[in-house]
């Protein structure tokens, strides 16, 4: 009786084994497919995907080949399914005056970068750098360089500058026209190299080498709605544009050149 349970079980334990070899072997040959299947699609990626164009858009203060050289450093450029996905899972981070950029496949050969920058009201000088900040004073950037079609503001006195929180002037309110100035400034597209308040508080703009006295704060989306197209008739001169009593209706900006 012994004998013939042990014999039972041995033949249990064979069957089992046998189910396990079969199941393994299934298996296998499964993976065995899908490694065929995934070297397949590989080949065939990195034969079909030749990355030969990369086109971007969205990007002003840097032209296409800075940006391009950015984002492609220390990164594959011969595939374009290799370059999507190492941006993708490691993107390149803080590059300054862009919040972010975004990586399309349009084609087989061609990548686009979406280039989303930062939206700089003005700066200001602060040891020997121009300090970046927003439509709501919050500091954006430092950097060395000028960017031309932010206004510099001066007469602008702070102790320290922190990058994320607001500029820490002492004067808040005369903060709050200049912000204002600002927005108007590009409400209206106009590349304006300085912005000042002088001590009556009269705004001083200059372009180039026109210096525009606005005046106070009065009238003055009109003065700003109209400042492009005076310029305009202006270029290549330099004195004082006198914008103080000026109305559209009159047309009385007065202009002294410099002899």
């Amino acid at each position: 009786m012994i004998n013939y349970m042990k014999k039972e079980q041995q033949l249990n334990s064979n069957q089992n084994d046998g189910r396990r070899g079969v199941i393994l072997k299934r298996l296998g040959i499964i993976l065995g497919i899908i490694l065929v299947l995934l070297l397949g699609v590989i080949i065939y990626i990195r034969s079909a995907y030749k990355l030969d164009n990369i086109q971007v858009t969205g990007s002003v203060h840097y032209s296409d080949e800075q940006i391009i050289n950015i984002v492609t450093n220390n990164k594959p450029t011969d595939n374009t399914v290799q370059f999507y996905l190492s941006n993708k899972l490691k993107p390149i981070e803080n590059i300054t005056f862009i919040d972010k950029y975004d990586i399309e496949i349009i084609g087989k050969h061609t990548i686009t970068i979406t280039v989303y920058e930062k939206q700089m009201a003005g700066c200001v000088m602060y040891m020997d750098q121009y300090i970046y900040f927003d439509d709501e004073g919050v500091v954006l950037e430092t950097s060395s360089s000028k960017l031309e079609d932010v206004p510099c503001i001066d007469g602008l006195t702070f102790d320290s500058i922190v990058i994320g929180e607001t500029l820490p002037v002492e004067d808040k309110r005369m903060f709050q026209n200049i912000l204002t100035m600002t927005q108007l400034i590009e409400k209206n597209n106009l590349i304006i190299d300085e912005i000042r308040f002088d001590n009556k508080e009269e705004i001083i703009l200059r372009k180039e080498d026109i210096k525009i006295q606005l005046g106070s704060e009065s009238n003055i989306e009109d003065k700003l709605m109209n400042l492009s197209s005076i310029l305009d008739n202006l270029k290549g001169k330099k004195g004082t544009l006198d914008m103080t009593n000026y109305n559209a209706k009159e047309g009385n900006a007065i202009f002294k050149e410099n002899k």
